[in-house]
């Protein structure tokens, strides 16, 4: 439950966030996130395999710390390339203006919700504070670590930049590896974080 409210003010406070920038800064943020979310989604693992090699202690914590700092490394920079791209207004009649606000705003929040809940799956945390059973889901019932995955597997088989030979999650059991590297940890509790 705890998850469910914390992914639920992540979702309001970024909607809003984008809502107030406007339709055309609230694209390009929506295309900033997809395009952060997605490379860090993506190169994640390689980067963390490597720390791991020069922290092995840490180990349980690179995958997590890698992919939100590729994130946010990747939005930091494709901010501000936006932002020095759209130094002048482009003015939008109010109704457009208006509702193409709120429809960026929430595809905008439902992308960062997406990757956040994926991302729990790597964090080092109680075996049972993300819900992977079957019948039980995250954002009560959306899913949406779930969607996150159907679209990295979608884009990197069949996306404009694809390679068949590195798709991601080519097995589809990512939910279940990141399960199984959380019920390890019980066996090591002193660095499991807090889960509820």
């Amino acid at each position: 439950m705890v998850i469910n409210l914390g992914l639920v003010a992540i979702m309001a406070l970024v909607g809003v966030r984008v809502f107030r920038g406007g339709l055309l800064r609230g694209l390009s943020m929506f295309l900033s996130v997809l395009v952060a979310a997605s490379l860090a989604t993506a190169w994640y693992e390689w980067i963390a395999a490597a720390l791991e090699k020069e922290f092995p202690a840490y180990a349980y914590f690179l995958d997590v710390a890698a992919v939100w700092l590729l994130f946010g490394g990747m939005l930091a920079l494709l901010g501000a390339a936006t932002a020095w791209l759209m130094r002048g207004d482009i003015r939008f009649a109010k109704p457009v203006e208006i509702g193409g606000s709120v429809v960026i705003a929430l595809m905008t929040a439902w992308t960062v919700i997406e990757f956040t809940a994926l991302s729990l799956h790597t964090a080092p945390l109680k075996t049972d504070a993300v819900p992977t059973n079957p019948g039980t889901s995250m954002l009560f019932g959306l899913k949406p670590d779930r969607c996150w995955l159907w679209w990295m597997r979608g884009s990197s088989r069949n996306g404009p930049f694809a390679n068949p030979a590195y798709v991601f999650d080519p097995e589809n059991d990512f939910v279940e590896r990141h399960e199984l590297r959380r019920a390890q940890l019980t066996r090591e509790p002193s660095i499991i974080l807090p889960g509820k």
